[in-house]
């Protein structure tokens, strides 16, 4: 199966990213097939969905959307989140940074093998400044990830939009 992994360390915003790639995929089109978007619940910002639509050949895809990968305990919820929606053809996830916990338990659970060509990791990092140009420097590194991102979504492996 072909995943899109957002990795890095607690709070370099891989779930900021996940939302804004899923409204991004919204915007063209997807729809929201299991789960929901945005989250009902105003505190609680993680997402676990499937949105079906079609890729750039006309194809319907479903695409499975996780944002929370910080426990075992949650990984083995999207896993069975996963079981029960059925086929889909593409994942996209938050997953910790290398060799830091739980990652490689993401990799077991979810049944994915990251040396697999058709797994797709973009690595995040922190932005700090000591000025206050901070909001400059996060809104430069969204806008260029974003830009990245859809990108990748465009071309082979994806193709999404």
């Amino acid at each position: 199966m072909k995943t899109l992994l957002f990795g890095g360390a607690c709070s370099v915003g891989k779930t900021e990213a996940i939302i804004r790639l899923t409204k991004k995929l919204m915007d063209n089109g997807f729809s929201v097939a299991t789960g929901e978007f945005p989250p009902s619940n105003p505190n609680h910002k993680d997402i676990r969905l499937v949105l079906s639509g079609t890729d750039n050949a006309g194809e319907t895809i479903a695409i499975y959307i996780n944002s929370a990968t910080d426990s075992t305990n949650i990984i083995y919820d999207a896993k069975r989140f996963l079981d029960n929606v059925g086929t889909v053809n593409f994942i996209i996830s938050s997953v910790r940074d290398y060799d830091f916990w739980p990652r490689k338990d993401f990799f077991q659970i979810m049944g994915i093998d990251p040396s697999s060509s058709d797994v797709f990791e973009i690595p995040l990092a922190k932005v700090t400044r000591r000025s206050d140009s901070f909001d400059v420097a996060l809104s430069w590194y969204e806008a260029t990830l974003d830009k990245l991102v859809e990108k990748i979504i465009r071309e082979q492996p994806f193709n999404f939009i």
